[in-house]
């Protein structure tokens, strides 16, 4: 990593403002700008994403209406991506933010309405399909819109360390989801948890499954909402620890999502993460104590027990059931998805959704097998398969 040039994407969604006193605003990117001038930083700019461009890796309801600084934060990632293809760093501050959008969006939630993450990777997995990834997702919130994108994506193992769901928005993100493919890893923190937690979490849980996952690219997906002084959390970071994370971490492309207190989280943390990708600042381990280790082991026992119960299921279809709240507009999506397993590849995937009208899915994987493609013949000669929307998978 030592040498790499590092490229700060920039979107800042001036006009993008989803109710007047809403906390996601553009006063947070102004706080941001002045510390990335005070570091003498270039900024640039992206392209937008069209409406298709984004259709293509996830679908939108008829009813989600696109604002330009949305398909801007989505090419910010997009193009960051591309510098990382291109052997340099990226760093991603764009709003509005997107790791609480899913697959398929029906609107805004966690006020996201696309996945600006999930595009720029499937830009990189569709220039290079033999790429392996790992996101780290630091935001205080659970990445359920992430999770939900790569679940049945074993080329991308995605980590979310978060506040407990049982607490906190979107109420989610339970260590014994790990999806079909073991891909999946949740960390759930006790509100008040601090940086001992967020470092063991790290060091202990993450890094030596990196090392056995041997990625080309480290993704680091975060926010300053996890901050003491933040008031959408109950966690209790300090300012330096997501300076420590990254320098741990060494990530190819950071991007931010949360982050919500202007006049002390922000100010006094960015600078801190912003020394750690330029390498310009040491940091000091906090204390561990038997609490916190007795913790993380309970979870890696749920990951493996969670696991074990999935994999014992994968002779034959296996179903999962997901609701997504759609907060801004009050309403929820309910789905129903089946994996029907393929020893020759990654296997059909028959989604149900429930969101206003139902709607159903077939998802083909890449590298389709010659069985998986008889069992598509079959849905497509059959009648109900008119009422079928077929999608290539996107990765």
């Amino acid at each position: 990593m030592c040498g790499k040039k590092l490229n700060v994407l920039w979107a800042p969604g001036d006009e993008y403002i989803i109710h007047p006193g809403h906390p996601e605003n553009p006063k947070r990117m102004e706080v941001f700008k002045e510390i990335l001038l005070d570091f003498k930083l270039d900024l640039q700019y992206p392209l937008p994403l069209s409406r298709g461009e984004i259709e293509k890796v996830q679908f939108l309801g008829p009813e989600v209406n696109l604002h330009t600084a949305q398909q801007m934060a989505a090419g910010a990632v997009k193009m960051a991506c591309e510098k990382i293809l291109q052997n340099e760093k990226a760093l991603v501050i764009a709003r509005p933010p997107g790791h609480h959008s899913p697959r398929l969006s029906y609107g805004t939630r966690g006020f996201c309405t696309i996945n600006n993450d999930a595009l720029g990777i499937a830009h990189m997995l569709k220039k290079n399909p033999d790429l392996k990834l790992v996101i780290i997702d630091t935001d205080a919130h659970h990445g359920d819109g992430s999770e939900d994108f790569f679940y049945y994506e074993p080329r991308v193992k995605h980590f979310s360390i978060h506040q407990d769901g049982r607490t906190i928005f979107p109420g989610t993100g339970f260590p014994e989801v790990t999806g079909p493919f073991n891909n999946i890893r949740n960390i759930p923190l006790p509100p008040g948890s601090g940086d001992s937690h967020l470092f063991q979490a790290i060091t202990e849980l993450i890094i030596p499954e990196i090392k056995d996952f041997s990625p080309e690219y480290v993704i680091h997906v975060t926010g300053f909402d996890g901050h003491k002084d933040d008031y959408l959390s109950a966690l209790n970071y300090s300012n330096q620890i997501l300076g420590l994370v990254s320098s741990l971490l060494k990530p190819d492309l950071t991007i931010i999502e949360g982050g919500y207190d202007l006049r002390s989280a922000i100010p006094a943390s960015f600078p801190h993460l912003l020394n750690s990708l330029l390498k310009k600042e040491t940091f000091a381990y906090p204390s561990v104590t038997r609490k916190i280790t007795r913790l993380m082991d309970g979870i890696k026992n749920q990951w493996e027990e969670g696991f074990e119960r999935i994999s014992a299921k994968m002779n034959s279809p296996v179903n999962r059931f997901v609701s997504f709240f759609y907060d801004e507009g009050f309403f929820a999506e309910e789905r129903e998805e089946t994996l029907f397993p393929c020893k020759n590849c990654r296997g059909l995937v028959h989604v149900k959704s429930r969101c206003f009208t139902k709607k159903e899915f077939l998802y083909l994987p890449r590298g389709i097998c010659n069985n998986c493609k008889k069992q598509l013949k079959k849905w497509e000669n059959q009648k109900e398969a008119e009422t079928v929307i077929f999608r290539p998978d996107p990765f």
